[in-house]
């Protein structure tokens, strides 16, 4: 079995509860599923990834050829055109008249889903395509892999909750992880807690804290998801997918949203980190109940953390890290704002992936999903929150379990010791029932956390929910 790990990351059940239904004055409408499966076909929104994606899946009819004329109009020249004509009929051979199957991740730039041709013949595929966002929107990322139905390892396929909790804390040296629910109270309940009430690094899972800036913005009238904010050097951040998109090209609020939360797109978060603004964001972090604010504050972005990482001789990042809040936001000021954008730096403190970044518990990742989830049912505020957590489930077989899936992940890792920081946090949900949260953190000051260890026993938990 091939595995994988898709963008920052992790499939597949528990004997059934009484589901708790909603009781108070909070009464959601029915769920409109983020990609509607209507007449056998996903209904996915249009966009460069999704165009060239449609494109695609209408090349693998049988009795189709991919010339090169067709290639050149579709592949950015970066590629060597014949070679990718003959890719696409490669793909064709191997998966003949396939549909889509299965919606892992939909955004403006990269779509990630399965393939299946008729019959069901295995191994299906799994396919990742990226486009440009502006310009001929062209394809800058094609991947098919093979998929065979799970993410699982055998000897995790047969683990009770109890026993896949239990497995997941020997995976990290400092893990976390939360199994429970969101019930009618909009509190936090637990089925399962391993250190839940312990803070964590969190790595890209604080972005959950910036789109809820973004959708108070919205519902106070200070923002909207159609506002434009172009693409400027200063907020050119490590890592960012849209980072070769040409200088000033146009981003939707939505959009950015969308790429920061489904791709976990680094430059789309410094743009609305900017946008939104850390005095904003600073009082989000405590109204969305975080126990120890203090932890996330000041909340930096994506270049302002690389910089404590890679700018400064530990002991200067050190007494930024260790320091009192007033410190901390003089130092930020004076030494940290003038760098700009994140290019690298001197250092590399391996030490701070763990300790030096931003820290949170899973409850309080639990207490930001049911902040987010209260949002005004209907609202531009709520769609812009639903469509940018709905836009990635991180793997398939688990966006068609439920009717509403929200996800957010993220990593920390040096080249030498892998994975320092690992973290996965779901909220899964069908109409009329109290959602199911799984919020799993692995964290290892040494690294050297396994993905695919991870990947398989949070696959496994997410199977035991789905039967719940």
């Amino acid at each position: 079995m091939k595995h994988f790990i898709l963008a920052l990351l992790s499939l597949a059940v528990l004997p059934v509860a009484q589901a708790q239904l909603f009781v108070d004055s909070f009464d959601p409408p029915s769920i409109t599923p983020q990609f509607p499966f209507v007449a056998g076909t996903y209904q996915l929104p249009p966009g460069p990834a999704v165009d060239q994606l449609q494109w695609l899946i209408s090349e693998l009819a049988a009795g189709e050829t991919t010339t090169l004329a067709e290639a050149t109009a579709h592949f950015d020249p970066v590629f060597d055109l014949t070679s990718m004509a003959a890719f696409v009929n490669q793909v064709r051979s191997e998966h003949p008249n396939a549909r889509i199957a299965d919606v892992v991740a939909v955004t403006p730039v990269k779509t990630v889903i399965v393939i299946k041709s008729p019959g069901d013949p295995l191994p299906f595929g799994y396919v990742t395509i990226g486009a440009h966002y502006a310009g001929a929107k062209k394809i800058v990322e094609i991947y098919v892999q093979d998929y065979y139905g799970s993410v699982q390892y055998a000897a995790d396929q047969t683990l009770t909750m109890v026993q896949a909790a239990d497995k997941f804390a020997t995976l990290s040296s400092a893990p976390a992880l939360l199994v429970g629910r969101i019930n009618s109270a909009n509190q936090c309940t637990t089925m399962q807690d391993r250190n839940a009430n312990t803070p964590r690094a969190t790595a890209s899972i604080f972005k959950i804290w910036l789109l809820g800036g973004v959708a108070q913005s919205i519902v106070e009238g200070t923002l909207s998801a159609s506002d434009i904010l172009p693409l400027v050097a200063s907020e050119l951040a490590p890592g960012g997918t849209i980072n070769s998109e040409p200088l000033n090209t146009p981003f939707p609020v939505g959009d950015l949203a969308r790429l920061m939360i489904g791709i976990s797109d680094n430059t789309a978060t410094d743009l609305l980190h900017q946008r939104v603004g850390r005095t904003r964001l600073d009082q989000i972090v405590a109204e969305y109940g975080v126990a120890q604010p203090d932890l996330l504050r000041p909340f930096l972005g994506i270049s302002e953390q690389f910089h404590v990482f890679l700018s400064f001789p530990l002991p200067q990042a050190l007494s930024y890290v260790n320091g009192t809040q007033p410190f901390k936001y003089q130092f930020l000021h004076d030494n940290i704002e003038p760098l700009g954008p994140n290019n690298g730096g001197a250092y590399f403190h391996e030490a701070l992936l763990t300790s030096g970044t931003w820290r949170a518990s899973p409850y309080d990742i639990c207490r930001a999903f049911a902040k987010l989830r209260r949002l005004p049912q209907g609202s531009e505020a709520f769609k812009t929150a639903d469509a940018a957590l709905g836009a990635g489930v991180a793997q398939p077989e688990v966006r068609n379990r439920w009717d509403r899936v929200w996800y957010k992940g993220g990593s920390l890792a040096s080249g030498v010791n892998g994975f320092h920081v690992l973290t996965h946090a779901w909220m899964l949900e069908n109409a009329g029932e109290d959602p199911y949260v799984l919020i799993a953190m692995s964290n290892s000051d040494s690294g050297g956390i396994d993905q695919y260890n991870v990947q398989s026993v949070t696959g496994r938990i997410l199977e035991l929910l789905s039967q719940m």
